[in-house]
């Protein structure tokens, strides 16, 4: 036999060993970086696709594990490269039959095992004109995990998507020039602001690096690059950076955590996987082209810094009196490095470690925002400096609420601390806690079961293991059992209570369909838990208007309250949730203050519908916001506005601070009214807090007709049903969370 034939053969027996070895991720790392061939798994691949099966519906992770595989969403196109064999081809098809389809919430695709940092990559080849998306925008998707709700019958959205963008304002055709961009969806239960919302996308690139765009139908190698570390996004094509961007950065949305759970969204590779029912945007965001060598590793692959340099990241709070250890690092050093403080000084107690880059110690003063400067040097000699900021806090009792309780309901509520050390000792130091409900004094938690309705005022205080104590103000309100579930009976009109499998058509109780809530724009399911409640609400974690609720008809007459001839009562659990919308902690374009929320009604910003229930803290005296209504006629003079405790302080019933809601939990608001009295009633958490009887001298006349929608959380720019007039980022959005909707033909409150 021919030797050579043999030393081929005896190559590719031990290229199929290797391949089909228990780990062929633990082989010799083959370096990593040479992006110009086919890549090879080492230890820091966590997914390799070579996509080399040419034929079939599946492509296989070439580290072997089989719970990665892609199967096409009907069936899979091929394609063929010289020196690399086969490729994924995809043709942008409407039904997104040849998308390569992975497992849903997997670690390893959802880059829970990438701790520190990761690198996305892959070698791609469109060839689509560019610019074929609502608006002229590009959207080619290599790979994702999340779908923008394209397709989110149920469960929830969130993760990656790395895709092709263009480079040059947003819209236009291939020649302006693609490049590699990314985003990242946290949890919508997320209380900060987590996320990159388009910051990564090219038109945001903020201090561009030049570099080459993608305006052919050839063949590039395009690279994502994070580490968590400093919050650093790198960009590469074809083996150049084409962007350095830290989400640490002034203007940047929110941060990178991968804090999402039980996500329904399969890793897709070529685009997303659309709903048909409705057909949203078909096609949106799928690819045209070919892909290959797509991998994910757990390290950064290449070069971010050109000259040895510091890495800029945002060192956590110390502890008074707690032991800290936070270590400095550096990109591109050669050998050692040696650190020096050259200026300020750290806080007494901790000190730099000038060989490790190590600041260690136990913290003996609280400072704010201490500034240091400290100098690197390696072993070549290079140095370089940077300048880090350091707070030292002192422990403290952070639960400013309490979750409402209910007469004759088990209760739990645990206090939370931060920068104490434990053990920790607790106590109530004045005030009282309802009847039966208690305080454990190891544990900070609350339980028991209340016997009576009312409002006490516990003063709580903690004392930590180095004696620092913090003592907290506290309101436990306890709620009459009618209000602890809203169901359904003989007198409910229409009844929306959220649960069910289903998180995109919300049913009505009562069973009429034509009623039935469904999304204004894509979203996924927002339905959470949340202490004080028991079931899954609609959270609008931003109160942008973009994830808002509407019927699919125009002017209900049940919605429009015309079938309670004598009375009503439309009440409505909310939570909201903060006072700036989407967390921010300032005004800005996309961070406004929450002071108005529309909860449910047909009324919107066009005013052509009938009614609306509302929070506001438009003319409050303290900032707290209080629960109002609107109802209009056919005429002006028929318009009822304004029936709210701060825009008419005479109808207030009992103390004002009573009226309004100054926290973010839990609240029962209710609307009663009565046409033989011609009284308007407001409720709060069961209490009458308002009441007017003819406001303005004018009875209420449920004579208009319109043709606007019911909506839900967001208050209408016009007719929205899967991504129509949503009111993004326009006035009267509701930011936090809605309960159980009910309207009745009963007044139900005394």
């Amino acid at each position: 036999m021919d030797h050579c034939v043999l030393g081929r053969r005896l190559w590719i027996v031990v290229a199929v060993v290797l391949f089909f070895s228990p780990d062929p991720c633990r082989a010799k790392d083959n370096g990593g970086s040479d992006w110009t061939r086919p890549f090879r798994p080492d230890r820091h691949t966590v997914v390799l696709y070579h996509f080399d099966e040419g034929q079939g519906d599946v492509a296989h992770d070439a580290c072997g594990d089989r719970a990665l595989t892609l199967r096409a969403h009907k069936r899979a196109l091929w394609g063929t490269r010289a020196g690399f064999g086969a490729t994924a081809r995809f043709a942008r098809r409407a039904d997104d039959a040849d998308l390569r389809v992975g497992p849903a919430d997997n670690d390893k695709l959802h880059l829970r095992t990438c701790t520190r940092e990761w690198t996305i990559e892959a070698w791609v080849r469109y060839t689509g004109p560019g610019g074929q998306e609502k608006g002229g925008r590009t959207y080619a998707v290599i790979c994702s995990t999340d779908d923008e709700g394209f397709g989110l019958p149920v469960g929830r959205r969130g993760g990656f998507s790395f895709t092709l963008n263009l480079g040059r304002g947003g819209v236009g055709s291939l020649k302006d020039g693609l490049l590699p961009a990314a985003r990242f969806i946290a949890a919508s239960n997320s209380t900060k602001n987590f996320g990159t919302s388009n910051f990564l996308f090219p038109e945001r690139w903020p201090n561009k690096i030049k570099g080459q765009h993608i305006t052919d139908h050839q063949w590039h190698h395009v690279a994502w690059q994070f580490r968590y570390k400093d919050q650093l996004s790198t960009f590469f094509l074809d083996g150049k950076r084409v962007a350095r961007v830290t989400l640490h950065d002034p203007g940047a949305p929110g941060i990178i955590v991968n804090n999402v759970k039980d996500v329904v969204t399969p890793f897709i590779v070529g685009g997303w996987i659309h709903s048909q029912d409705p057909p949203f945007f078909i096609k949106s965001g799928n690819f045209q082209g070919e892909i290959d060598e797509l991998r994910i590793s757990s390290i950064m692959r290449y070069p971010v810094a050109q000259a040895m340099t510091i890495v800029g990241q945002k060192l956590p709070d110390a502890s008074l009196q707690i032991p800290y250890s936070v270590g400095l690092a550096t990109d591109a050093a050669r050998g050692d490095v040696a650190w020096k403080l050259l200026a300020g000084s750290l806080p007494r107690g901790l000190g730099l470690d000038e060989t490790s880059g190590v600041i260690r110690g136990k913290p003996l003063e609280t400072v704010k925002d201490r500034t240091v400067t400290i100098r690197a040097t390696d072993s070549a000699g290079r140095t370089d400096t940077h300048t880090f900021s350091l707070s030292v806090l002192k422990g403290r009792l952070v639960t400013t609420s309490l979750a409402p309780a209910f007469v004759g309901s088990a209760y739990q509520a645990i206090l939370q601390t931060t920068h104490m050390a434990k053990p920790l000792r607790w106590e109530l130091v004045d005030g009282t806690l309802p009847d039966g409900v208690t305080l454990d004094g190891k544990t900070g938690r609350l339980q028991g079961v209340p016997v009576a309705r009312g409002r006490k005022r516990p003063s709580i205080q903690v004392t930590d293991a180095n004696g620092f104590r913090h003592r907290v103000d506290l309101v436990l309100r306890v709620l009459s059992s009618q209000l602890r579930v809203i169901g359904p009976d003989k007198h409910t009109v229409v009844l929306y209570d959220w649960q069910g499998p289903n998180g995109k058509l919300i049913q009505d109780r009562m069973g009429d369909k034509q009623l039935t809530l469904t999304w204004t724009n894509m979203g996924g399911d927002m339905r959470m838990s949340w202490p004080g409640r028991v079931g899954r609400f609609p959270y609008d974690n931003m109160g942008h208007g973009e994830h808002g609720w509407g019927i699919k008809g125009r002017g209900n007459a049940k919605l429009d309250l015309k079938t309670c001839t004598k009375e009503w009562t439309v009440e409505a659990w909310v939570r909201r949730a903060g006072p700036i919308q989407g967390h921010g902690t300032k005004v800005d374009r996309t961070h406004q203050p929450f002071d108005y929320g529309h909860i449910c009604g047909s009324y919107d910003n066009s005013k052509r519908g009938v009614w609306e229930l509302y929070l506001s803290d438009h003319d409050s005296p303290d900032g707290s916001m209080a629960p109002g209504v609107h109802f209009l006629g056919a005429r002006p003079e028929e318009a009822l506005m304004d029936l709210h405790p701060w825009k008419r302080p005479g109808g207030i019933v009992g103390a004002p601070r009573d009226a309004g809601i100054r926290d973010t939990e839990w609240h029962h608001v209710a609307w009663q009214y009565n046409y033989a009295r011609d009284l308007h009633e407001l409720f709060l958490d069961g209490q009458l807090v308002w009441r007017m009887k003819s406001p303005d001298g004018r009875k209420l006349v449920n004579n208009r007709k319109h043709d606007a929608q019911f909506s839900v959380s967001t208050r209408l720019t016009g007719y929205s049903r899967y991504g129509g007039a949503f009111n993004f980022l326009g006035f009267g959005n509701f930011f936090g969370q809605i309960g159980e909707i009910r309207i009745s033909n009963m007044r139900r409150y005394q």
